[in-house]
């Protein structure tokens, strides 16, 4: 009696399981995508630049590099003549965009244009970002890192692709546009910071201060963020994908402070100051933020997931059942791990004068990337709970720190639309999470539809050596914003 209620059970358990397997495969046959239909040919829809025309652009973009405007924590140390050396480069070499648009300069270097619409409505944030990283290794190179070299079909030096490609690419697309007498529907507002790469507090978000102060109703802001992409996309390579930013993590610098008896070398106590903060660093390390889908990366996944090979589909098909096993593979690798979890980095270590002495007192900065759904309070909360010795180490924020997105910009919209309409058809767009933080979170609070996305491809050496930029994508960037501009939705 038993082995034959064994038996039916077994057979049950039988059927259940190959219901299961014909339901997911079911589901991976019918995946199909939810990105928008492709545009119909953007080079047809633009009056293309002529050759001379692209050629001086590209001679403004070399300038443009040129210029050191290397951003600083301690405003004592800005090089003020190398930003206004700039913005006299910028007035000289885009005099209607200057005389019709009217600068007005905020916290000292940022530059708000304000483009009048024929009509009264809400208007659109188009932002980009003067300042750019310091260079610590010039001499490992292979071009001056400030020399705006064109060379191998790229254009090199430190900034082009964060951010003075976008910046001069969105100046010559209005430009161009000038020199036709066309004119907005409604207002359009350049914002150039001058302070993006330490917070953007003094330059974008006293932009958007200005625009709030006075009332100036908002649809929507485009800032760079995301790109397209051949090669950074796991299972899309050589298929271009543009990433466009409908969300971005938070930001939070921390210090964990270690406190213990000092003395002499010879005679070190069982436990000092270093050892405690390493303690501390460790047990921070081996206790990581749960991961999670967030409502950005699902939307990746449906408008991805489609065009991956066949056990990538599987899984992305039925993420109801996959989804742990999604989330393993995303955090298997550094990049991946940054799009679905909390990331925590210690970025600076300081403890101790001389070799002779044990140091009472050891630091350690971290800085950690706030996903979606964490707020800065309760990432505080979390981390203070996981020291071991909170009476002997403790706990500081450093800086101003940036809440995460609360709510992603739509993608089903007029606005998301025009991006993807923006870009040449064979480029898949979808949206995704920016795990890096962008002037654009200043202007949240104005409007929901705040999208992250610069049209270059695959740019390299962001804050890195050897940074560079395809001349051709340039090229592409100058078309982009022309047509976004021409197109903006009434």
């Amino acid at each position: 009696m038993k082995m034959a209620s064994l038996i039916r059970s077994l057979r049950w358990l039988l059927l259940f399981v190959c219901l299961l397997l014909v339901g997911l495969v079911a589901r991976t046959f019918w995946f199909s995508t939810t990105a928008p239909a492709p545009s119909p040919g953007l080079a047809q829809s633009l009056t293309p630049w002529s050759s001379t025309q692209r050629m001086a652009a590209l001679g403004r973009l070399q300038q443009a590099i040129r210029y050191r405007t290397i951003s600083q924590d301690d405003t004592q140390l800005l090089d003020t003549t190398q930003f206004a050396g700039f913005r006299r480069f910028l007035a000289a070499s885009y005099p209607l965009t200057h005389q019709q648009l009217q600068p007005r300069l905020l916290g000292g270097g940022t530059l708000l244009f304000t483009w009048p619409g024929r009509s009264v409505g809400p208007g659109t944030v188009l932002l980009a970002h003067q300042d750019v990283v310091p260079v610590e290794d010039s001499a490992q190179w292979a071009y001056p890192p400030f020399g705006g070299v064109v060379a191998r079909d790229s254009i090199w030096g430190r900034g082009v692709t964060d951010n003075k490609a976008n910046l001069i690419a969105q100046l010559e697309a209005i430009e161009s546009l000038l020199q036709e007498g066309y004119s907005p529907t409604h207002p359009v507002y350049l914002v150039l910071g001058h302070d993006e790469e330490v917070g953007g507090w003094r330059g974008a978000g006293r932009a958007a201060a200005w625009l709030k102060s006075r009332q100036l109703p908002l649809a929507r802001v485009l800032d760079e963020g995301g790109f397209i992409t051949r090669r950074r996309v796991p299972g899309m390579q050589g298929r271009p994908v543009a990433l466009v930013g409908t969300a971005e993590k938070g930001f939070l610098t921390v210090e964990l402070v270690a406190r213990a008896p000092g003395g002499h070398a010879s005679m070190p106590a069982a436990e000092t100051a270093p050892d405690l903060l390493l303690s501390a660093l460790q047990q921070l390390r081996h206790h990581p933020f749960p991961a999670q889908l967030t409502e950005p990366m699902q939307q990746l996944a449906g408008h991805i997931g489609p065009h991956l090979p066949w056990p990538q589909r599987l899984a992305f098909a039925n993420r109801w059942l996959m989804e742990p096993l999604i989330l393993r593979g995303y955090a298997a690798t550094p990049a991946g791990a940054a799009a679905v979890r909390t990331t925590l980095a210690p970025v600076r270590l300081q403890a101790g004068t001389k070799d002779n002495v044990v140091p009472s007192e050891a630091r350690a900065r971290i800085n950690l990337r706030l996903l979606p759904g964490y707020s800065v309070a309760t990432t505080l909360q979390q981390l203070r709970a996981l020291l071991p010795d909170s009476s002997r180490v403790h706990l500081l924020v450093v800086g101003r720190p940036a809440e995460p997105t609360a709510m992603p910009a739509r993608s089903a919209s007029a606005d998301y639309e025009l991006i993807a309409s923006s870009l040449p058809s064979r480029a898949l767009v979808t949206p995704f999470l920016m795990v890096g933080q962008t002037d654009a979170r200043h202007f949240t609070g104005l409007t929901r539809q705040v999208f992250r996305f610069g049209p270059m491809s695959d740019p390299a050496g962001f804050h890195a050596r050897d940074e560079h930029l395809a001349v051709s994508s340039f090229y592409e960037g100058m078309r982009f914003y022309r047509h976004y501009l021409k197109n903006l939705p009434e």
